[in-house]
């Protein structure tokens, strides 16, 4: 594609959300009423005990990590990498069932050229501050096809396979233009251990603006994304 400035913009938003409540850290409680009444006629008693959440879901950023894609003026092969925590602490070592989903609030991309992947550890990964993770580094070369009197731009990465991140969770998510402005499950139930004292889980969430001409001659350009903007954010909550 022609050299232009390109802008792919992904704020992450990591919250969790547990009876229609939102909030970094929270804790829940049980609370119950119990009337000693002392009389011997049924009418008139009450033992009424409230409803309570079973254990504690919390979402946070990972300590010296990624948390937000904010890359700018990338080319078609970029890709970068954010990180979010998730600890499940129960006492009867129920695990809990997380959806993760993606809500584009802005989106300049065509159809299919933006996808999104989740990986799944047990242990944290060191992908740094800046999200570079994968070294992606821009490259020119010359055109074929249709475009092979023109220049073409476009990024290289040479850092660890995304494998190294994890395990993917579901498939990779493909974004589409009817996605904007709702938010949709890139990843669904998806089981999170649990303990007494919590259990961390560990996820990596992966953007690629994926570069066209390795797979269609026809639509090596994409001039027309020239400028583009994704912003959005990902979201944790508990499944139904």
């Amino acid at each position: 594609m022609e050299k232009k400035n390109m802008v792919l913009l992904t704020v992450i938003a990591v919250a969790t959300l547990l009876v229609a409540v939102v909030g970094a850290t929270f804790a829940y409680f049980t609370a119950s009423i119990t009337n000693n009444y002392t009389g011997t006629e049924e009418n008139g008693k009450t033992n009424v005990q409230a409803g309570s959440v079973a254990g504690t879901t919390v979402v946070t950023n990972v300590d010296g990590e990624a948390g937000s894609f904010t890359a700018t003026d990338v080319y078609p092969g970029h890709k970068e990498v954010a990180a979010f925590k998730v600890n499940v602490q129960d006492a009867s070592n129920t695990n809990a069932k997380i959806n993760i989903t993606y809500k584009a609030t802005a989106n300049g991309f065509t159809e299919g050229n933006i996808k999104l992947r989740v990986y799944k550890t047990d242990s944290a990964k060191s992908i740094g501050e800046d999200g570079n993770y994968f070294q992606c580094a821009k490259k020119t070369g010359t055109g074929t096809g249709l475009d092979a009197n023109k220049t073409t731009f476009y990024e290289e990465c040479s850092g660890p396979a995304e494998t190294s991140l994890g395990t993917q969770v579901g498939s990779d998510y493909v974004l589409r233009t009817s996605d904007l402005n709702n938010a949709v499950v890139i990843a669904t139930d998806n089981e999170v251990s649990s303990s007494a004292s919590g259990v961390d889980t560990y996820y990596y969430v992966v953007v690629e603006y994926v570069n066209q001409t390795e797979s269609s001659e026809e639509s090596a350009s994409q001039n027309s994304e020239f400028g583009a903007q994704l912003k959005g954010e990902i979201s944790v909550e508990l499944a139904a």
